[in-house]
C-alpha cells in the first residue's frame, strides 16, 4: 500500500549576507610559484575537488568588490568569480482528489513499456549520478538499485581505492564533507525513483531506466548549496565512472569553475542532464545554468503535463532547451519508505536520464553525443512546443529505443553481413549498388556513378554536382576493409576527392564513409555512412546532385571541413574547444548549443553562416544573442553584433576578398543580391541591424583599392576581438581602438556603414 507524501511550495534556505564566497583559478598550481602576498590570501581558501587551479575562499561581504578587483590583478590569477547559490527545482503540485491522479501516467505517455522489451536480458547496468540533495539508500524500491563502491572497505576510516574520499562506499556529502549521501529533503529521492526504481517487485513504482545503479552524490542542504560544491559533486561523479550526470538544479548565476567542471563531464564522455528551471521564463534571455552551458553532452528539459500541454511554471527557449518530457505530479519515491508527487523540470529531467539509461543498456557504446542526438532525434513533436524548444518535441522513449537498437548495427557488422554477390560488384564499375544508410530506413546513395580506367588498386572518387560541374569533396574518412578480415585502414579524400590504395590485390572491398570528425559531424540523430561494395582493381567516381539527400548531407561538410582548414591556416584552431554537431534535416535554421540545425544542406551561405554563429560563440568574439527575428529589423545590440559576424563569417568562408562581388550577396544571396555599397536605405540605419553590422565588418578587411579600404586582415582582426565577448558593435570599436587600429579610419567607416548613428 502506498503512502504518500503531497509537498507544495518547497522554501528554501535562507542565505547570510555576512561573508561572500569567493573562487579563484590560479596560472600554476606551484605553491613556491606564488607571490608572497597570494600565498598569504590562500592560507584561509581550499580546493576544490577536481578542479586543482581552482580555489575557494570567504571574505567578508561588505569588501568583496574591493577583494575581487585586488585579486584579478594578481598576475597568478586567471579567474576571479563570487560563488553562485543554486536550487534543486521542484515546482507547486496540486493535491490529489482522485487516487487514479497517482498512477504514474508518464510512463505510458513516453512509450516506456515498449522500449523495455528491447533491453537485452543481460544489459549493463548504467550507472548514472544524481547530483541532488542525497537519496534514501535503504528505501526498498531503490535499495537494490544503489551503487556500493566496490574499491572501499566500510568503515575502515581508510580512502581505499584512493580517490581521495574517506569510506564513499555509498557516495559522497559534499555539503556535510562527508560520506553521508542520504536525503534530507525528498528531492533526490523522487529524481532517482523516477530514473530507476525497481519494477515488477510488486510494490510501489517502476523507474524507466530497468538496468540501471543510482550514485548518490549530495551537494545542497535543503535543497539549496553553494556552487563550489554543485561543482565537486561533477567531478566526483566523472571520477566514479558515471555515464549520465542527472542536474536537476539550477540558477542564474553564471560561472566559470561551473562551466569547465561540466566541460570536465563532456571530456569523459557523460551525459549531462539538465532541469531548464521553473521561473516561467525564457533561458534564451534570461539564462538559467547548468543547463544553458553550450557544451555537446548537455541536453537542457522542460516540463510538460499529460496533455503535452508547456507547464506554465516551466522556463523554455528556442534555442536553448533541447527537449520537454513529463513534469506534471510524478509519482516516484520519497524518504522514510514512502511515496509522493512532485511536479517542475527536476522531474522532466529525470524522465530524460532515465531514458537515456535505457537508450545505454541497449547499446552501451552510444558516445554522450550521439545519445543527445537519438533524444532529440526521436522527439514526439508536439504543437505547444514549436518555438519553445530546440527540437519541438517532448521525449518519446519508444522511438528512442528503436533507434537505439538499430545503432547497434554499426558499418563493420553490416560489411560482414554482406554475402559474396554484393560484394562482387554489380555494376560494369566494379561498384556495387549496395549503398546504404546506417541506423536509418533511408538511403545514402549516389547520384551517379562513373566508371573510371582499371587501376593496380582501389580508386574511388567523390564528388558534388553544383550547377552542373563537379566540386570535389575533401576531407571525407573512409574506413575500407576486405572481405572477411576484421581489420580496416582508414583513407580520406584529397583535394581532388579521391582515396586510392595501391595495395589493394586481389578480393573485394567495403569501403565505408563516415561523416564524423573530431571537430563536427553531421546527422540527424543517426550514424551517417555509406556502405560501398568495390572490386580490386577497379575505378569509379560517386556524383551526389546538390540538392539530394547525398548531395545536402557532403554539403554541410564540404563547409565544415572548409572552416576547419581555412581557420586553422590563418588563425590555428585553440579557440575550437568542443565538436560541432550539425543535425540535419531540422525543423528550422539556427544554432545553440554547439548544434547547429538546418532544414537543407544545399544552400551554403545559410549552411556557413549557422556554422558562423558556432564559431563566434566558442571563440568569444561577442556576447552571444539569439532568438527569432527578422532580417529587416532593428535588434538589440548584443544580437545585431552576433548576426551581423555570422553573415560576414559566411562572406570571409567562401568569398575571395579580390572579388568585386565579395561585398553583400554571399548572405542570402536568394532574398538580397545586393553588394555592401548598396545596403537598403529602408531598413534600420543604426549598428543594431545585421545588414549594416556585416558591412562594417567586411570594410574592416576589405582589400580592395577603394576609399573604404583599412589595410586591416581577417587574422589581425581575429586575434583582436578573440574572447573579448564584445556586447555590441560600438564595444568591438572601442576594442580595435584599444588595440592600436587607426582611430579616424575607424570613424569614417562607422559613419558610412552606420549613417543613423552617431560616432561612437
Amino acid at each position: 500500500m502506498l503512502k504518500f507524501i503531497l509537498l507544495g511550495v518547497i522554501l528554501f534556505s535562507s542565505i547570510s549576507q555576512a561573508e561572500t564566497r569567493i573562487l579563484l583559478k590560479l596560472k600554476d598550481g606551484n605553491p613556491e610559484a606564488l607571490t608572497p602576498a597570494l600565498q598569504s590570501v590562500l592560507r584561509s581558501s581550499h580546493a576544490i575537488p577536481g578542479l586543482p587551479f581552482w580555489r575557494a575562499l570567504q571574505i567578508e561581504d561588505s569588501t568583496k568588490r574591493e577583494q575581487i578587483r585586488k585579486l584579478a590583478r594578481m598576475p597568478e590569477v586567471e579567474w576571479v568569480e563570487e560563488d553562485q547559490r543554486y536550487f534543486v527545482d521542484p515546482a507547486p503540485v496540486t493535491p490529489v482528489t482522485d487516487p487514479r491522479e497517482a498512477e504514474p501516467w508518464a510512463l505510458g505517455q513516453i512509450g516506456a513499456p515498449a522500449a523495455w522489451a528491447r533491453v537485452p536480458a543481460d544489459a549493463p547496468e548504467i550507472l548514472v549520478a544524481v547530483t541532488d540533495t542525497g537519496v534514501d539508500g535503504t528505501h526498498p524500491d531503490l535499495s537494490s538499485r544503489m551503487f556500493v563502491n566496490p574499491g572501499e572497505i566500510p568503515g575502515n576510516g581508510r580512502d581505499d581505492d584512493q580517490n581521495g574520499f574517506i569510506d564513499d562506499v555509498s557516495g559522497w556529502n559534499f555539503e556535510a564533507k562527508n560520506n553521508d549521501a542520504s536525503d534530507d529533503y525528498h528531492h533526490g529521492t523522487h529524481v532517482a525513483g523516477i530514473i530507476g526504481a525497481v519494477r515488477g517487485n510488486g510494490i510501489g513504482v517502476a523507474g524507466i531506466a530497468p538496468k540501471v545503479r543510482l550514485l548518490s552524490v549530495r551537494w545542497t542542504k535543503q535543497g539549496a548549496g553553494w556552487g563550489e560544491d554543485a561543482i565537486a559533486a561533477i567531478h566526483y561523479s566523472v571520477k566514479m565512472g558515471a555515464r549520465i550526470i542527472n542536474a536537476s538544479w539550477g540558477g542564474i548565476g553564471y560561472s566559470k569553475a561551473l562551466e569547465e567542471a561540466v566541460r570536465s563531464a563532456e571530456a569523459a564522455g557523460i551525459l549531462f542532464v539538465a532541469s531548464a528551471g521553473n521561473g516561467k521564463s525564457n533561458n534564451d534571455v534570461k539564462p538559467h545554468h547548468p543547463a544553458n552551458l553550450r557544451f555537446s553532452n548537455v541536453i537542457s528539459v522542460a516540463s510538460t503535463d499529460e496533455k503535452d500541454q508547456l507547464e506554465p511554471y516551466s522556463n523554455s527557449g528556442a534555442q536553448q532547451v533541447e527537449l520537454a518530457a513529463p513534469g506534471k505530479a510524478i509519482l516516484s519515491t520519497m524518504i522514510r519508505g514512502q511515496y509522493g508527487l512532485l511536479s517542475g523540470t527536476s522531474m522532466a529531467a529525470a524522465e530524460v536520464s532515465g531514458v537515456a539509461a535505457l537508450l545505454l543498456s541497449i547499446n552501451p557504446k552510444l558516445r554522450a553525443q550521439e545519445l543527445k542526438r537519438i533524444l532529440m532525434a526521436s522527439v514526439k513533436p508536439v504543437p505547444a512546443l514549436q518555438g519553445k524548444t530546440i527540437t519541438g518535441g517532448r521525449v518519446d522513449a519508444d522511438q528512442a529505443s528503436r533507434m537505439a537498437v538499430a545503432s547497434i548495427l554499426d558499418s563493420n557488422e553490416k560489411a560482414r553481413a554482406l554475402d559474396e554477390s554484393d560484394l562482387s560488384g554489380g555494376s560494369a564499375s566494379g561498384v556495387g549498388s549496395d549503398f546504404e544508410r546506417d541506423s536509418s530506413g533511408k538511403t545514402f546513395r549516389p547520384d551517379g556513378v562513373t566508371p573510371g580506367e582499371a587501376t593496380p588498386g582501389l580508386s574511388v572518387r567523390v564528388v558534388r554536382q553544383v550547377k552542373g560541374e563537379e566540386t570535389p569533396v575533401m576531407g571525407l574518412e573512409i574506413k575500407v576493409q576486405i572481405h572477411g578480415d576484421s581489420s580496416y585502414q582508414t583513407l580520406t579524400t584529397d583535394e581532388a576527392g579521391k582515396i586510392s590504395d595501391p595495395i589493394c590485390k586481389k578480393g573485394s572491398f567495403t569501403a565505408t564513409a563516415f561523416l564524423e570528425s573530431p571537430k563536427f559531424s553531421v546527422g540527424d540523430g543517426t550514424p551517417f555512412s555509406l556502405l560501398l561494395p568495390i572490386e580490386c582493381g577497379k575505378a569509379a567516381t560517386l556524383v551526389f546532385r546538390e540538392d539530394s539527400d547525398g548531395g545536402q548531407a557532403l554539403g554541410i561538410w564540404q563547409t565544415a571541413v572548409r572552416a576547419r582548414k581555412k581557420l586553422e591556416a590563418e588563425v590555428g584552431l585553440q579557440f575550437w574547444r568542443r565538436p560541432i554537431e550539425f543535425f540535419w534535416p531540422g525543423k528550422g535554421d539556427y544554432y545553440s548549443g554547439d548544434q547547429v540545425n538546418l532544414t537543407r544542406g544545399d544552400h551554403w551561405d545559410v549552411v556557413s553562416h549557422e556554422l558562423g554563429h558556432a564559431i563566434y560563440d566558442q571563440a568569444g568574439i561577442g556576447t552571444f544573442g539569439g532568438g527569432q527575428h527578422y532580417i529587416d529589423q532593428c535588434y538589440s545590440e548584443a544580437m545585431a553584433l552576433s548576426e551581423g559576424w555570422a553573415s560576414f563569417f559566411a562572406g570571409w568562408l567562401n568569398r575571395e576578398l579580390s572579388d568585386p562581388d565579395a561585398r553583400f550577396e554571399f548572405m542570402v544571396p536568394r532574398r538580397a543580391p545586393i553588394r555592401f555599397e548598396n545596403v537598403p536605405q529602408d531598413v534600420c540605419g543604426k549598428s543594431t541591424n545585421e545588414w549594416r553590422v556585416i558591412s562594417w565588418f567586411w570594410d574592416l578587411i576589405d582589400t580592395h583599392e577603394d576609399s573604404e579600404q583599412l589595410s586591416g586582415s581577417f587574422q589581425h582582426l581575429w586575434k583582436d576581438l578573440l574572447q573579448t565577448h564584445a556586447s555590441s558593435a560600438t564595444r568591438t570599436r572601442e576594442i580595435l581602438i584599444g588595440k592600436g587600429w587607426d582611430r579616424d579610419r575607424l570613424n569614417s567607416l562607422w559613419k558610412m556603414d552606420f549613417p543613423a548613428d552617431p560616432s561612437p
